[in-house]
C-alpha cells in the first residue's frame, strides 16, 4: 500500500556547512492493514518521516507511493484531498479547538463535504463506541487527557483513512491511559483493517506491533 523508495531529506543549505540529513536513501514497504512501530533517538527523524509519509512535507530525493500512485507529484490541492480521505493523524498533543465541542471538534475533517449526515452517524457510532457519548457536547477544557486524545482519534478515524499515523500518541498520557489508547489503536487496526504507523519512544508501545524499526543513522532498520 506504501513504498517509500530512498527517501533522502535534509535542513539548511545541501553543501554548506550548516546542513543536517536526517534521512539517508531510507526505504520502507507497508502492507495494507500492518501495524508499525518506528523507533529512535530523540532528533534521528522520525517526526520527519512521518511527515513525509502522510504528505506533510516532501523529500529531498527519493519517491513515496500510495497505492502505486507517486504522491510527490501531486498539487497542493490534490494533496489536500488526498490526505482528507487517506489519511488520519494523531498527535502526541490532541489539537483540539478549545471552543468546540467534543462532537464539533470530531466532525471538523468533513467541512469540505457538502452532505454530511454519513459524517454526522459516523460521528455518532464512533464517539459511542469509544465512550464519549455523554461527553459529546462538552468542550476540551472539561475533559481528561484521555477523553481528549480518544477524540482526537475519533477525528482521525471520521473519514474512514486507510492509513493511520501516529507521532507519540501516548507521550502525554498517565499509565493508564496510555495503556488503553495503545488497545485502542490496536482494536482499530485488528477491525477496520486500517493500516497504522505509529512513531513512539515507548518501547511496551513498539512491542504490541506487528513490525519494529529503528531509525538510525538516516536508515531504517528492522527489529521486530
Amino acid at each position: 500500500m506504501l513504498k517509500l523508495n530512498k527517501i533522502q531529506k535534509g535542513f539548511g543549505t545541501p553543501g554548506a556547512h550548516d546542513y543536517h540529513q536526517v534521512l539517508n536513501e531510507l526505504s520502507l514497504d507497508v502492507e495494507k492493514g500492518e501495524a508499525i512501530a518506528i523507533t529512535g533517538p530523540s532528533g534521528s527523524g522520525k517526526s520527519t518521516l512521518l511527515n513525509i509519509i502522510g504528505s506533510l512535507d516532501k523529500p529531498d530525493k527519493g519517491s513515496v507511493l500510495f497505492n502505486e500512485q507517486n504522491i510527490e507529484n501531486y498539487s497542493t490541492e490534490q494533496l489536500q484531498k488526498f490526505r482528507n480521505s487517506n489519511i488520519g493523524f494523531v498527535f502526541q498533543l490532541h489539537h483540539l479547538f478549545p471552543q468546540c465541542t467534543l462532537f464539533e471538534n470530531v466532525l471538523i475533517p468533513t467541512l469540505p463535504v457538502k452532505d454530511k449526515s454519513e459524517s454526522v452517524e459516523r460521528a455518532e457510532n464512533l464517539i459511542k463506541d469509544m465512550g464519549l457519548w455523554d461527553r459529546r457536547n462538552d468542550k476540551p477544557g472539561t475533559l481528561s487527557g484521555g477523553e481528549c486524545q480518544r477524540t482526537a482519534v475519533i477525528r482521525a478515524l471520521i473519514n474512514e483513512p486507510l492509513l493511520l499515523l501516529a507521532d507519540e500518541p501516548t507521550g502525554a498520557l498517565d499509565e493508564e491511559n496510555a495503556s488503553a489508547l495503545i488497545d485502542l489503536l490496536l482494536e482499530i487496526n485488528r477491525k477496520t483493517g486500517t493500516t497504522l504507523i505509529v512513531v513512539t519512544h515507548s518501547m511496551e508501545l513498539a512491542g504490541r506491533m506487528q513490525k519494529v524499526y529503528r531509525l538510525t543513522k538516516g536508515k531504517l532498520v528492522q527489529e521486530k
